[in-house]
């Protein structure tokens, strides 16, 4: 038992020596261990101090913003009340609606907006036309703005581990010792961690637009929640001691969730619009759609085109007519534009047209002025009328009257060069300077004329130029003056063409010298300048018209110069006076009455000219005299002594006359006679005469003759001239040409006045002289009968210049020399003939050289000579005179050129030289041109008398 005890005290000692070691030890676990858990826990209080002072601070600035947008929703709210308290001053009727909506003092701004609609809608439904669109215009409010982003919640802390378990000590040896109780895992050491996550913000409710408000401000964005700050590392915790392997720590409790960040306040509302400002919608419209304004020309304008509609339009503007320079100088929009300075191209018609949303309307406005258009045309005797001074040049252009300046006289009619010229002194300038004088900008749609006056001194290398502006402000020569000679130049230039108008500029540069440049007497037309005044030149001269009878005839006279001229005719061939004016004569029914030369008279202020038109009427005729044939072959009713008689079978005389007509003669034909017999005499004549005939032209008479008798008479041809009844043997056959029947062509052309042609038969000395004629073909043109035509002329001046029977002198621009008749000397000295060649007391004919130039050429012409046979040419000529010149004899077919048959030239003394020569068979009828030209002097006179034209060789 002792034993026992002692053993069990020995085990008791045992025992409670190591359980005050292990209790030792356990304390001092539990020490260490709450230490630990001490410091952990005091650094998690921390961190959850931290987290509640950004909770505050969230919440504090959340109940800002809450103040802030009630501020907005109450100033938005008063300031809708307000318009409502202005509905009664408008109608009256809109008192109870301003009752009823201050005692709701609802909070509701959409439901007071809402009665605010509805109360303008119904006043506008009064005011407003049933056509008008209704316009509620009110402020836009203002955008609400986003609430600020809510702070992020921190992230819960995550559980403690348990405290690691010691190891137990190792068993005494002996029995196998329990196992021991794992020790409590040791606590794990802190980490280190994060800061808590912000709440996310909530956002903010969306702001109500204003109705058809103006667009409000936008509302500022909510401020970003700032993020948690970063938790704080942990202390390591310390290592357990080793021991009996504790038991597994309990986890930790999880870390509860960041508080969720406050929904972000409501933006504030936009404000609502003043209704006060409501007004109805249309389009654009004017007091007027159209108006006219009158002005002065350099005065100023204000086109007006304002309107009252709304919505405000814009407006724009065009000149319809394109005329000025509106779009260059002048704004082209807004309801008024000023047009300063008025132009002449300012006048005529401008359109606005103002549109908005609603629709487009236009108004014109027309611009008039009673000033003069041609306002530029200028005597400057009062001013210097549409010109002003350049304000780009050097000098300036003044008035003045000559007394002190050049010109020493204006040019202006009436003012008997006292009056008033505009020029620039060059006195004051040096060389190259310019003064310009300026024109209004006018308009130029077609061709103008600017004509003026001026004086320019050539020797002193001035220079005045003509000049025009566009609206584009480029400038274009037109003219350029550098003399006037000695006194004023009248100078015309065509203003071209543009659209838009131009401005004429005026523009005197000064040359080596002092010397005025002056201009006078401007004037302005609205047509193409005319040309420079030049004398008519008639350009159809010497011109052949050919018509078929009964044809229109039109005679042209085709004229150059300027101004145009006035037109006479004149046909000097006429049996009498002929005088037509205008230009062309025109002949309706031509005839052979109406052929002939005419001569067309043109005149201007600058001169006269004048020139020949021939005018041929083509005519054939023949006539057989059977008894229902109307022929223009008639007896004459005076002059004469017998009639030609109609005749059919033989004549009633024997051994003279015909037997039978040449026409017909098995078949009874007719033909005229004259009959012999008692009591007809010897010398007793019968005419028979056909109608007019116009000199300068050449007619064929074809016809058969029948003289059988021994004491036959003549048969004549002959041409009466219709003015002086003279008449011209242009052929003639005489005595017994056997019993049959002769043909004949005779070919007729006079020169001088119109005539008759005539056949003339003379009796002989008993009644055995029955002539007999037939088949009388008449036509105009050459004769082509191939039969010998007899000539027989002689000309010795003592009567006339023998233009009865053909000849006559040219007169024209080739041949300006003319002839003339005279007896005795010639005007001139020491030239000339000093008698005639017949019987020294008769006429000549002579070209005066007297007054006229080297080379100028004077031509005479015989009547037209048969062509296919031969003549003799018989004359005598005089060339007395120290500086004589030629004389050509030329053979002038009717077309192509001509062939010199004598030629002498120089001085061949006072005697008369004697010229004769057989002309040779020609292929063409011809006339002989006797040519003069004249020599160095006016001692030159050439001189022609009894020329002599016969059928045949000369002998």
């Amino acid at each position: 038992m002792a034993d026992d005890k002692v053993r069990v005290n020995a085990q008791s000692k045992c025992f409670h020596g190591n359980s005050l070691f292990l209790s030792s030890a356990i304390f001092v676990l539990v020490i260490i261990n709450s230490s630990i858990f001490l410091a952990f826990t005091i650094h998690q209080l921390r961190q959850i101090g931290d987290v509640e002072r950004m909770l505050l601070e969230k919440r504090l600035r959340l109940e800002n913003i809450r103040a802030s947008c009630w501020n907005n929703n109450y100033s938005k709210k008063e300031k809708l009340l307000q318009v409502i308290d202005q509905l009664p001053k408008i109608d009256r009727k809109y008192d109870k609606l301003r009752e009823n909506m201050r005692r709701r003092q609802t909070s509701s701004i959409s439901s007071l907006f809402q009665d605010l609609v509805h109360a303008q809608e119904q006043l506008l439904i009064q005011r407003c036309t049933p056509d008008t669109v209704i316009c509620i215009k009110g402020q836009k409010g203002d955008l609400g703005f986003p609430g600020e982003k809510g702070n992020m919640g921190p992230d819960g802390s995550k559980g403690m581990p348990g405290i690691k378990g010691l190891d137990g000590q190792d068993g005494s040896p002996g029995e196998k010792g329990k196992k021991g109780i794992p020790g409590e895992k040791g606590l794990q050491g802190p980490q280190n961690g994060n800061g808590a996550k912000g709440d996310t913000g909530v956002v903010g409710d969306k702001g109500v637009p204003g109705l058809m408000g103006i667009k409000g401000d936008r509302g500022k964005t909510g401020v970003k929640g700032t993020s948690g700050g970063k938790g704080q590392s942990g202390s390591k915790g310390l290592p357990g001691l080793i021991g009996p392997k504790g038991d597994k720590g309990d986890s930790g409790p999880v870390g509860e969730q960041g508080a969720k960040g406050e929904r972000g306040a409501v933006g504030a509302k936009g404000s609502i619009g003043n209704g006060t400002s409501c007004d109805c919608m249309d389009k654009p419209k004017f007091k007027e759609s159209h108006q006219t304004e009158s002005v002065h020309f350099g005065s100023n304008v204000t086109l007006d085109c304002s309107t009252t509609s709304l919505p405000e339009p814009t407006v724009t503007w065009i000149k319809t007519d394109s005329d000025g320079c509106f779009a260059n100088f002048s704004k082209t929009s807004g309801e008024k534009i000023e047009l300063k300075n008025i132009q002449p191209v300012d006048v005529g018609t401008y359109q606005c047209t103002a549109e908005n949303a609603v629709g487009t309307s236009v108004k014109t406005i027309t611009i008039t002025s009673t000033d003069n258009p041609e306002v530029i045309s200028c005597d400057f005797e009062s001013g210097f009328c549409g010109w002003s001074q350049s304000k780009a040049d050097d000098a300036d252009f003044s008035r003045n009257t000559g007394l002190l300046r050049t010109p020493t006289a204006d040019h202006t009619p009436g003012k008997g060069g006292g009056g008033n010229y505009a020029n620039i002194d060059s006195s004051a300038m040096t060389t190259g300077q310019k003064g310009k004088l300026e024109s209004f900008f006018i308009p130029a749609q077609e061709k103008h004329c600017l004509t003026f006056w001026y004086y320019v001194d050539s020797a002193s290398g001035a220079i005045l130029k003509v000049k025009t502006k566009a609206c584009s402000l480029d400038e274009a020569t037109l003219l350029k003056l550098t003399s006037s000679g000695t006194g004023w130049k009248q100078a015309r230039v065509d203003i071209p063409v543009d659209t838009h108008g131009r401005q004429i500029i005026f523009e005197a540069e000064r040359g080596n010298s002092a010397s005025d440049v002056a201009i006078d007497d401007v004037s302005f037309s609205n047509k193409e300048c005319p040309p420079a005044d030049k004398k008519p030149e008639i350009i159809n001269k010497n011109q052949t018209i050919v018509v078929q009878k009964g044809d229109r005839a039109v005679i042209p006279c085709n004229v150059t110069g300027f101004p145009g001229p006035s037109f006479t005719w004149d046909k000097a061939s006429a049996c009498s006076t002929y005088q037509r004016n205008g230009q062309p004569l025109v002949i309706t029914n031509a005839s052979l009455s109406s052929a002939g030369t005419y001569k067309c008279i043109a005149k201007n202020r600058a001169g006269t000219d004048w020139g020949e038109i021939k005018l041929i009427v083509n005519e054939t005729e023949i006539c057989t005299f059977k008894s229902t044939e109307q022929c223009n072959w008639k007896n004459i009713q005076t002059g004469d002594n017998l009639d030609w008689v109609k005749q059919t079978g033989s004549t009633p005389s024997s051994q003279t006359g015909p037997s039978a007509d040449h026409t017909n003669p098995n078949n009874g034909g007719y033909y005229m006679y004259m009959e012999a017999s008692s009591p007809a005499a010897t010398s007793n004549t019968a005419v028979l005469q056909y109608k007019t005939l116009p000199a300068g032209q050449p007619f064929c008479v074809h016809f058969w003759y029948h003289m059988y008798g021994n004491s036959m008479g003549s048969l004549r041809i002959l041409a009466k001239d219709c003015k002086t009844n003279s008449s011209v043997e242009i052929w003639k056959v005489s005595g017994d040409q056997g019993d049959k029947w002769n043909e004949a062509c005779v070919l007729l052309e006079q020169g001088g006045h119109d005539y008759i042609p005539q056949i003339e038969a003379m009796r002989g000395q008993s009644y055995h002289s029955d002539i007999g004629i037939d088949d009388i073909e008449f036509r105009t043109g050459q004769c082509d009968c191939h039969t010998r035509i007899p000539v027989n002329l002689t000309c010795n001046f003592d009567g006339d210049i023998c233009d009865g029977q053909g000849f006559r002198a040219q007169s024209s621009t080739t041949y300006q020399l003319r002839w003339s008749r005279a007896k005795g000397v010639t005007p001139s000295i020491g030239t000339g003939p000093d008698r005639d060649h017949t019987s020294g007391s008769g006429s000549y004919i002579f070209v005066e050289t007297s007054g006229g130039s080297p080379g100028l050429k004077g031509s005479f012409l015989s009547p037209q000579l048969p062509s296919n046979q031969e003549a003799c040419l018989h004359f005598w000529y005089n060339m007395n005179g120290a500086e004589m010149g030629d004389l050509d004899v030329i053979v002038q077919p009717t077309t192509g050129n001509g062939t010199t048959i004598l030629h002498e030239s120089g001085n061949k003394g006072t005697r008369w030289l004697e010229a004769k020569m057989t002309i040779p068979s020609q292929t063409q009828p011809y006339k002989i041109d006797f040519q003069v030209t004249r020599g160095s002097g006016f001692k030159g006179d050439a001189a022609l008398d009894d020329i002599s034209i016969k059928d045949g060789p000369c002998v």
